[in-house]
C-alpha cells in the first residue's frame, strides 16, 4: 500500500518541478523580448563643419527611434553626456588611440530615472559636443566610432573620418 503513494508522490514531484522549470524558462524568454526594443534605437555619428583643429572638433550625435513605441536609454556614457566618460574610440591613420584626458565617473545602479532620455515614435534626438575636450587631438587623420553598449544600451552605429590641422 505504501509503494503506490511512493509512485503518486514522485510523479507529482517531478510534474511539480518541470513546471518550475517552464515558468523559469518563460521568464528568460521575457527578459530577452524587452532587451530586444533596444534594437529599435539606432545611433548616427557625423563631424558638423570639416575644417577642425586640435582643440576644436565638434561631432554630432543623434539617437533614433524606429519603433512605434516611444523608446528610451541611459545617457550615461553618451555624448548626451559630454564631459564624463570614455565612450568613442578615436584611431589615428598608424592605429593608435588618441589620449582620453577626461573624467571618469562611479555610477549608482541602476540608474535614476532622470539618467534616462525618452525619444517618441520615429523621431531622433540630437546633441552636438566638442570631440578635442575629452581627447588629446593632435594634426591627422582619424577615425571615430561610438563605442556604444555599457549602460547606454545603444549600438555602435556608424564610424566617420576626420581630419585635423594645426591649432
Amino acid at each position: 500500500m505504501i509503494r503506490p503513494y511512493s509512485l503518486i508522490l514522485c510523479i507529482a514531484t517531478v510534474m511539480f518541478t518541470s513546471c518550475q522549470n517552464q515558468k523559469t524558462i518563460s521568464s528568460a524568454n521575457d527578459v530577452k523580448q524587452n532587451d530586444s526594443t533596444l534594437l529599435t534605437l539606432q545611433t548616427h555619428l557625423r563631424a558638423v563643419g570639416s575644417n577642425f583643429s586640435t582643440d576644436s572638433v565638434q561631432l554630432s550625435f543623434t539617437v533614433v527611434n524606429h519603433a512605434d513605441t516611444v523608446q528610451r536609454f541611459c545617457k550615461w556614457e553618451t555624448p548626451f553626456e559630454p564631459f564624463l566618460g570614455k565612450y568613442m574610440d578615436v584611431i589615428d591613420e598608424q592605429g593608435n588611440e588618441a589620449l582620453f584626458n577626461g573624467p571618469m565617473a562611479r555610477r549608482v545602479m541602476p540608474p535614476p530615472a532622470e539618467s534616462y532620455i525618452q525619444v517618441q515614435p520615429h523621431d531622433s534626438v540630437s546633441t552636438v559636443y566638442n570631440l578635442a575636450k575629452n581627447y588629446t587631438m593632435k594634426p591627422g587623420n582619424y577615425t571615430v566610432k561610438y563605442t556604444g553598449g555599457g549602460v547606454s544600451g545603444l549600438d555602435t552605429g556608424n564610424e566617420i573620418k576626420i581630419a585635423i590641422s594645426g591649432k
